[in-house]
């Protein structure tokens, strides 16, 4: 990781999918993306960040903001020399090589995107910043707060273990190899086919585990959180048995408040291995249908998530420290 380097992945498809259609999420579209960058770069540039490395993508979100803000602009910023997809391989590809080449990596995406990032960046912190109305691992937070705690952190004033928090994952085995991971929910479902991958309609759940979960979420986890409030900072996660029992209603999507079904309910501590009975099945990591499984599956919770910045730690700290003085 190189001091002063903050790197930026944001991703052009997030807070437009198909929730739009079946639900009632707003479009987060990606003007408001490039007017995001713009205040990162320039509060970046004030508290003495160096460079910024960002990810190419095909709406070209950070030559958009680069060339709003140019006359006003001395900071250097480039994009990685990488092919382009279109897809989460974009994501991926940019936080392995940021994870060498940056101090912080800044991500403007959905929980969907998080998931992408926390796969590839290693032990380099990340500053989540959500777009759109569902999410529940990155923060709902203005970019200029973001930007000072991230240049608070880039420039070492205050260090990753001062400001950074270690965040939970749920990892699924597949005849006892790792198959993927979820950063807040993983949903066992009947369904046959990724399609357009949200999940809207609860009589597909069978099985669902969650690192955190709590009544004020949308999205999967929020079905677990009517029952229970289980905090990032807790060692332990709950498993949810789905489709018999008792009913409760739950906002499973913005604007769709759904009737579920909830047999067996227990608590999960860390490292804890718990048997998915429904297989084959097609797993809902974070929302989105992503991996089709069979066999003996298994899934774990343990602390091995991503590196995420405490911004109101890192704040205080850094204004402790004189860091806004001058």
């Amino acid at each position: 990781m190189k001091k002063g380097v903050v790197g930026i992945i944001a991703n052009p498809e997030s807070g437009r999918d198909i929730r739009r259609l079946v639900a009632h999420a707003s479009v987060f579209d990606n003007m408001e993306k490039v007017s995001i960058v713009e205040r990162l770069l320039l509060i970046l540039q004030e508290l003495g960040v160096e460079k910024v490395i960002g990810m190419p993508e095909t709406f070209g979100i950070i030559p958009g903001a680069k060339r709003a803000v140019e006359e006003h602009l001395s900071i250097e910023v480039e994009l990685m020399d990488m092919k382009i997809f279109g897809d989460w391989r974009d994501t991926y590809k940019a936080a392995e090589n940021l994870r060498e080449e940056a101090s912080v990596i800044v991500v403007i995406g959905g929980d969907g995107t998080n998931r992408i990032v926390a796969k590839a960046c290693g032990d380099t912190p990340i500053m989540p910043i959500s777009t759109g109305t569902n999410n529940v691992f990155p923060y709902m937070i203005e970019a200029t707060i973001a930007g000072e705690a991230v240049a608070a952190i880039a420039t070492g004033v205050v260090t990753p273990e001062e400001g950074t928090y270690r965040t939970k994952r749920i990892e699924l085995f597949e005849n006892g190899e790792l198959r993927d991971i979820a950063l807040v929910d993983a949903a066992a479902t009947t369904h046959s086919f990724v399609g357009s991958k949200a999940v809207w309609k609860p009589e597909y759940l069978r099985e669902l585990v969650v690192s955190r979960c709590s009544p004020s979420n949308i999205g999967l986890s929020s079905i677990a959180g009517i029952l229970r409030e289980v905090k990032e900072e807790d060692d332990f996660g709950l498993y949810l048995e789905i489709g018999k029992g008792r009913p409760v209603k739950a906002p499973i999507a913005p604007g769709v408040f759904k009737r579920v079904l909830i047999g067996e309910v227990r608590e999960v501590a860390l490292g804890e291995e718990i048997e998915i009975r429904t297989t084959p099945t097609l797993f809902a990591l974070d929302g989105e249908r992503e991996v089709e499984m069979e066999g003996e599956i298994t899934a774990r919770l343990t602390r091995t998530g991503p590196r995420v910045i405490d911004y109101r730690k890192t704040l205080r700290l850094a204004a402790e420290r004189g860091f806004f003085e001058g």
